[in-house]
C-alpha cells in the first residue's frame, strides 16, 4: 500500500514538473530523503522532547487526538483539493507534520501564536484545534493570499475554529515586524512561508527576540533543500539553532526549538 502511494505521488510530481520544474525536483528529493525515515521513531523523538520540555502527557494527548474528528475532516478536504481545477498546489502540510504542530501547541498551551505561510490552512487548522482543546489562545497568521482561481486560505479550517484566528494578508517582510511590535511578547512562532535560506534566517531572527523566555520557535521544511544550486548546504533551521544555542528536535519536516 505504501509503495503504491509513493508511486502515485511520484507520478503527480512528475506531471507538475512540466510547469514548475525546480519545485517538483525539490519535492522528489525530499520524498527520497523521507522514505528512509521511520514514522514511529520520528514520532517518538517529538513526543520525548515535548514531554520533557513541558512535563505533559503527550502520548495521551496524541491518543485522544487520534480519536477526534480532525483526521477525517482533513482527509475529506484533501480528497476534494486534489480534484480542484486551478494552478500548482503541493503546499499543504502533511498530516504527520500537522499532528506534530498540534502536539506542540497542546503541550505549550500558548496564549499568542504567530505563523507565517498559510497556503490552504492545513497547519493553521491544527493549531486552531489545539488552541480550542486548550481552551485558550489566539493565532495570528500572515500570508500573501491566494489567487481567485484556487482554494482560499481557510480551505482546511473548520468554521467552528475561526473565532480564534486573525488572518493578515501581505508580505511577511512588511507585516511580521509590525505584528510582533504590536503584540510585544508571543509564546510560539511558526515559520512556513518562503523557504529560502535568507528568508528563513530572517524570520527566525525577527521572531526570536519577541518570544517569552520559555517560548518556542518552530518551523516547517527543516529537512528540505532550500537551494537546489547548493545541495549540501545545511538547512537554516539547524544553523540558526546552533548559532543561538537553542535546544531543538526535528521530526520528519518540523523543527521545534527553545532556549535551554
Amino acid at each position: 500500500m505504501l509503495d503504491q502511494l509513493q508511486c502515485t505521488t511520484s507520478v503527480r510530481l512528475f506531471k507538475k514538473a512540466v510547469t514548475h520544474p525546480l519545485m517538483a525536483v525539490n519535492r522528489l528529493v525530499q520524498a527520497a530523503r523521507f522514505s528512509r525515515l521511520r514514522e514511529a521513531e520520528e514520532r517518538e523523538a517529538s513526543v520525548e522532547f515535548l514531554s520533557s520540555a513541558f512535563q505533559a502527557d503527550v502520548r495521551s494527548i496524541l491518543n485522544n487526538h487520534k480519536r477526534s474528528e480532525m483526521g477525517s475532516w482533513m482527509r475529506r478536504r484533501s480528497a476534494k483539493l486534489k480534484d480542484f481545477p486551478g494552478p500548482y498546489r503541493l503546499g499543504a502540510t502533511p498530516q504527520f507534520d500537522c499532528e506534530t504542530i498540534y502536539l506542540l501547541v497542546r503541550s505549550l498551551k500558548p496564549d499568542v501564536v504567530v505563523e507565517t505561510g498559510v497556503c490552504y490552512g492545513a497547519s493553521s487548522a491544527y493549531i486552531l484545534q489545539a488552541l480550542n482543546d486548550n481552551g485558550r489562545g489566539d493565532l495570528y497568521s500572515i500570508d500573501l493570499g491566494n489567487t481567485p482561481n484556487e482554494p482560499p486560505n481557510d480551505y482546511f479550517v473548520p468554521r467552528r475554529l475561526r473565532n480564534r484566528w486573525h488572518l493578515i494578508i501581505g508580505d511577511s517582510k512588511d507585516k511580521l515586524p509590525l505584528l510582533l511590535e504590536r503584540l510585544g511578547r508571543i509564546d510560539l512562532f511558526h515559520h512556513d512561508s518562503l523557504h529560502t535560506y535568507d528568508h528563513m534566517m530572517w524570520e527566525y531572527g525577527t521572531a526570536l527576540p519577541h518570544l517569552r523566555a520559555d517560548g518556542v520557535l518552530s518551523s516547517h521544511d527543516v529537512r528540505t533543500m532550500v537551494d537546489l544550486s547548493k545541495p549540501f548546504q545545511r538547512n537554516p533551521f539547524s544553523v540558526f539553532c546552533e548559532q543561538n544555542r537553542l535546544r531543538s528536535v526535528e521530526a520528519f519536516n518540523v523543527g521545534i526549538a527553545m532556549r535551554p
